[in-house]
């Protein structure tokens, strides 16, 4: 049966890119078995365990020892913690808000192997926490200068995509063909984490639904074959016959290189190794700041079409969506998304087009709503000249003797 679990998890772990030790091939280590499974999060748990290779590392342990530091005297290993701690902490290279996450990814693997060290104790070790970086999003110009400069097409497609859609780049590499469906207007939806309770769908503008139309063609142009299963992004380098997807390492380092291309990045000026625009996450950003500021928009629409199951509402008060009972279509959701489409293209040109396309909409719902008015029109003057010829001194109710003389009036000009 460990045998068995240890095959799923790695196959699991294979596709995130969580390496293991060479001689863990075969069987993975009971102490780290119980960490992976104890960690929900797939991304989450990535993050942990550099954490804790880094820790025994520093703590002179090699990394493939998990199940021996798991047997450590308790004493020496809460002294290793705190050491651990305090010297990362103290580091003026790193950011002191990174200090939280570590200690929770080693509280994480050692609890699970019932190590009760004095958490509280290296909690407070903590330092004061200083102000975060990362904090601003994308401007529609900045993305307009990377697109400037990004000359391969799954570059140019992945920008548009995440800048129109907003999705995490840690979704990118579930994302399969099967998952996307065209929509009015010409914009696409896409089903985000498919079957998981974090699934939820999003869209993409015009604009993007072109470029990657475009991006799938060249594929199809260079021999590959489409099934519901392909990728939506796809890796560079493929491994034999097998079409891999577009890691979230690739997405990072494809958009760090056009920032860098574009002028927008600085390696050399950064708070902490971060930026006040982070690579990735300031396109999800921008995405939900237009759609907050689009009038006509519901708060809790927004957050459903970012994946946000909690969100803070005007006075700061934490919220859940409610998945129970408030369950828009996909129809709903998209009446809502295209609000925001001509704020969330990038092109200027094309923004100008999808203008006219809302106008020509626009006038066309007024037009129809004219005529459906003139014919009821007509059909309540048909209707009252019915009952006038059947009864003419008697007034119809809901109408008054002035309305009967208005009435008789045009009858008469129709005749003369």
């Amino acid at each position: 049966m460990e045998g068995k679990l240890n095959n799923t998890i790695r196959e699991v772990d294979n596709k995130l890119g969580v390496k293991y030790p060479k001689n863990q091939i075969l069987t993975m280590q009971r102490s780290l078995l119980l960490f992976r499974k104890s960690v929900k999060s797939n991304a989450t748990f990535k993050v942990y365990k550099q954490y804790l290779d880094h820790f025994m590392k520093r703590s002179g342990y090699p990394k493939e020892k998990y199940d021996e530091i798991s047997r450590e005297d308790k004493d020496k290993i809460q002294q290793m913690v705190e050491d651990y701690i305090m010297a990362e902490t103290s580091d003026p290279t790193k950011s002191p808000n990174s200090g939280a996450v570590r200690v929770f990814a080693l509280k994480a693997f050692f609890e699970i192997n019932d190590y009760e060290l004095k958490w509280k104790k290296i909690l407070r070790l903590l330092p004061k926490k200083v102000k975060r970086t990362g904090r601003l999003a994308y401007t529609t110009r900045d993305i307009q200068e990377m697109l400037s400069v990004a000359k391969n097409i799954r570059t140019r497609a992945l920008i548009l995509f995440l800048a129109s859609t907003g999705v995490r780049v840690g979704a990118i590499a579930g994302l399969k063909m099967k998952h996307l469906k065209d929509t009015p207007l010409g914009c696409k939806a896409f089903y985000i984490y498919e079957g998981s309770v974090e699934e939820y769908w999003t869209f993409c503008s015009p604009e993007c639904s072109e470029e990657l139309e475009k991006y799938h063609a060249k594929r199809k142009q260079d021999g590959e074959i489409f099934t519901p299963e392909t990728p939506v992004f796809l890796a560079q380098n493929h491994n034999g016959d097998e079409l891999l997807p577009m890691s979230q390492f690739a997405v990072y380092t494809s958009i760090r290189r056009t920032l860098i291309q574009a002028g927008k990045r600085d390696p050399n000026n950064a708070t902490y190794g971060r930026h006040e625009k982070m690579t990735c996450h300031a396109f999800r950003k921008r995405f939900l700041t237009i759609l907050k500021n689009t009038p006509n928009i519901k708060m809790a629409t927004a957050e459903r079409l970012v994946g946000h199951l909690t969100y803070k509402d005007e006075e700061n008060r934490a919220v859940m969506t409610d998945s129970s009972y408030y369950v828009p279509v996909l129809e709903e959701l998209f009446d809502q998304y295209k609000l925001a489409i001509q704020n969330l293209t990038i092109d200027d040109m094309v923004r100008v087009k999808v203008k006219e396309t809302e106008l020509e909409g626009r006038t066309k719902i007024i037009s129809e709503q004219e005529k459906k008015a003139h014919s009821m029109q007509n059909r309540l003057f048909l209707l009252l000249l019915g009952q006038l010829k059947k009864n003419p001194d008697e007034i119809p109710e809901g109408f008054t003797q002035a309305d009967i003389d208005e009435l008789k009036y045009e009858l008469d000009s129709i005749h003369a």
